[in-house]
């Protein structure tokens, strides 16, 4: 995926820590986004999700109330061709393995870089488009 085509897609960042969303706005900003929302929590993710209509979803896991996976499977009710790529700062193979059976685009460990981010984001889109067909 080019910078061209990333100044092209929306982005919703879903984290319940400011400093991160910050960090994932500015590591998308890097690559050529323009177009990215945030929320903090559940209730503002699915509510911009609906508005917003992103082509990608940078959603955290572990977030009070209504964590990741709930909002993940809320998601796919609402915009069940949306991009998900799940960014936590949790190293345990059990998210990854989650994140699989879930049937997430992508996994992301933060503190996320750019390079790291603009894969990530290029894997995700193809995996989405593999399960399309």
């Amino acid at each position: 995926m080019t910078n061209e085509e990333l100044g092209k897609c929306s982005f919703l960042v879903v984290d319940d820590d400011e400093f991160s969303r910050d960090l994932i706005v500015s590591a998308l900003t890097q690559i050529g986004a323009t177009q990215c929302h945030c929320a903090e929590d559940s209730e503002a993710a699915l509510r911009l999700a609906t508005q917003h209509r992103p082509d990608f979803v940078l959603l955290d896991i572990y977030m009070p109330g209504a964590d990741g996976w709930s909002v993940l499977d809320s998601l796919r009710r609402a915009l069940p061709n949306v991009v998900v790529l799940m960014i936590t700062g949790s190293i345990r193979p059990s998210d990854f393995s989650k994140s699989m059976e879930k049937h997430v685009d992508g996994f992301c460990i933060k503190p996320v870089r750019s390079a790291i981010l603009l894969k990530a984001l290029t894997q995700a889109r193809e995996n989405r488009s593999i399960t399309k067909v």
